[in-house]
């Protein structure tokens, strides 16, 4: 089993344009931020493969949002689009991530799961820019120093 760090190297490892693998890793920030955990790979692979962005960076990135991480993130997007939408449903989230944390948002309301998917769009902007830009200079980086 490979260790966390020897997974990382092998993703600044993938062969590709620098800009065609900053998408990717700037979509799958982006979808990582969308309430659809447990699918998010596979939308991200899928708009990958539509795009032409690098689908192995794109699946990397959507882990933004994982069992250590979810909990914080949800919560913050479900908060942010409440405040945007000016409603106030009574639902918490979870410590619990999982893939049916889906079905739990969508038996919980319009309210939340709109609130959760508004909040995860701008977040998600937010992060597929930086990381975009981040990508870019990284793998620039290491282009020149080859």
């Amino acid at each position: 089993m490979k260790s966390p760090f020897q997974i990382l190297k092998s993703v600044f490892k993938i062969e590709d344009k620098p800009k065609v693998i900053a998408k990717g890793f700037a979509l799958g920030s982006f979808i990582g931020m969308l309430p659809i955990p447990g699918f998010q790979m596979i939308v991200s692979l899928s708009i990958a493969g539509l795009l032409k962005f690098n689908k192995k960076a794109a699946m990397v990135s959507v882990f933004n949002t994982n069992l250590a991480t979810g909990a914080f993130i949800f919560a913050f997007n479900y908060w942010l689009g409440r405040k945007i939408l000016g409603v106030n449903p009574s639902f918490r989230i979870t410590d619990n991530i999982d893939i049916y944390f889906v079905s739990t948002i969508f038996k919980a309301g319009y309210d939340v799961f709109l609130s959760l998917f508004l909040g995860g769009i701008i977040t998600g902007i937010i992060s597929s820019v930086i990381v975009y830009y981040i990508m870019i200079k990284i793998l620039d980086n290491k282009r020149k120093s080859a």
